[in-house]
Formats: structure tokens, C-alpha cells, sequence
């Protein structure tokens, strides 16, 4: 699987989180990772991590280097950053998905 072709979704993904959308960011995980991670424990973990009292989630940037054995998902905030870890990915039915992540900054 070519980096490049996923690096839109996995930015996407995000985005929607932050939007909120979490149905539509939960149908871009895989269908193992919806079984441990359903759309309410999705919003939940997002939703400890970034309170929604927050305010704007500028910038998110990606950090997805050559040499790391994931991707580094940068949520900026006013007062401090959080970061989501996307630590890999699958292809169902032709599509790349996110199949395991973890939230929070290591």
C-alpha cells in the first residue's frame, strides 16, 4: 500500500472528528477496530481528550515520516496541543482504513 493514496483520509478522518461528524469518522475505521471502538466510545475518547469547551482546533497537521511505524496527528488548541496516533492501516473492499489509533500524546 502506497503512504501517499491514504494520507487524505487519514487527515479527513480527523477533520470530522473535530467537526463532530463522528458516524461519518467511525465508517473510515476498519470493521475490526469499529467492533472494539464503537461510534459512542469513538466520540467519548475524542471528547476526553479535546472538551468541548476547547474552542478551535487549529492547526491539525500530519507528522507521518518515512521511518516511523505510524502517523502523528497534531490537534492544536490555545493553551497546549493534543495529538491522535494512528498506528496502522488496512484495506477493506479496496479502500484503505484506519485500524488501530490511540488518543492522546504519548
Amino acid at each position: 500500500m502506497k503512504r501517499c493514496s491514504i494520507r487524505p483520509r487519514r487527515l479527513w478522518l480527523w477533520i470530522l472528528l473535530v467537526r463532530g461528524d463522528y458516524p461519518a469518522a467511525h465508517a473510515m475505521c476498519s470493521r475490526r477496530l469499529q467492533a472494539r471502538l464503537d461510534i459512542t466510545a469513538l466520540r467519548e475518547q475524542f471528547e476526553r481528550m479535546i472538551p468541548l469547551d476547547w474552542g478551535p482546533v487549529d492547526p491539525i497537521e500530519l507528522e507521518d515520516r518515512d521511518e516511523w511505524p505510524f502517523v502523528y496527528v497534531v490537534l492544536g488548541g490555545d493553551v497546549y496541543s493534543e495529538a491522535i496516533i494512528i498506528e496502522s492501516f488496512t484495506l477493506e473492499d479496496g479502500q484503505a482504513r484506519i485500524d488501530a489509533v490511540e488518543f492522546g500524546r504519548p
